[in-house]
């Protein structure tokens, strides 16, 4: 009579090597479904025959492979649906202002303009200095006491001897100080209108800001006005 252990040597066969196992794709090293199926086969293949896979354990196999699939599909709905929230939050800025990190002043021949800066702390005295390109310091702004966090200031454009200041760019800096005459920290933002959106690229939709400013992603918006 054979015994068994010559049967299971006869009868079991040897994967070439670098085939036992499926190289997952990607550099995260996750298996994906190609792998997973790669995997059941090379274990039907190589199951002992005196002891084969039921069909219970099969199809618990396929039942993992089923939840492995749907669980993919979700991630991906879930993914461009995000997308998709995104592309509509950024169309819908369009015609809004809204504050980004810099220190620009849009002027136009007439009307105000709108700047922000964010306080670390409460000050009893802060100043904006408005600068035109050559860094000559066109007007200054006396704001007073503000409390912390986001605030926003009004620039009505004219200049520190009353006259308007020239169309363009102009950038600002903030000081602050508190009551014990130390320096507050002061971020300053830019207040820009959102002109035009660009939703195709991989950091999803782009806001244009006009004035001949550089796209910005919609996560790099701190305050919509």
């Amino acid at each position: 009579m054979t015994s068994a252990a010559s049967i299971m040597a006869s009868t079991v066969t040897t994967l070439p090597i670098g085939s036992q196992t499926p190289s997952a794709s990607g550099s995260n090293q996750v298996l994906n479904q190609n792998d997973f199926l790669q995997l059941m086969t090379a274990q039907l293949e190589n199951q002992d025959p005196l002891n084969p896979m039921t069909g219970t354990e099969f199809a618990a196999e396929l039942a993992q492979f089923s939840t492995a699939q749907g669980v993919q599909s979700l991630q991906s709905s879930l993914t461009g649906m995000n997308g998709a929230l995104n592309d509509m939050q950024a169309t819908g800025l369009v015609g809004h202002n809204v504050a980004v990190a810099g220190n620009s002043l849009a002027v136009s021949s007439s009307g105000s303009v709108t700047g922000a800066l964010d306080l670390s702390a409460a000050a009893t005295d802060v100043t904006v200095t408005v600068d035109d390109s050559t860094g000559k310091t066109v007007a200054t702004l006396d704001l007073g006491a503000l409390p912390a966090g986001m605030q926003t200031f009004q620039w009505n454009g004219n200049a520190s001897d009353g006259s308007r200041a020239a169309s363009g760019n102009y950038t600002f800096t903030v000081s602050a100080q508190s009551g014990k005459g130390g320096s507050v920290t002061a971020t300053p933002y830019a207040v820009l209108p959102v002109t035009a959106v660009t939703l195709s690229g991989q950091s999803g939709p782009m806001l244009e800001l006009g004035s001949s400013l550089t796209p910005v992603a919609l996560s790099a918006v701190q305050q919509i006005f």
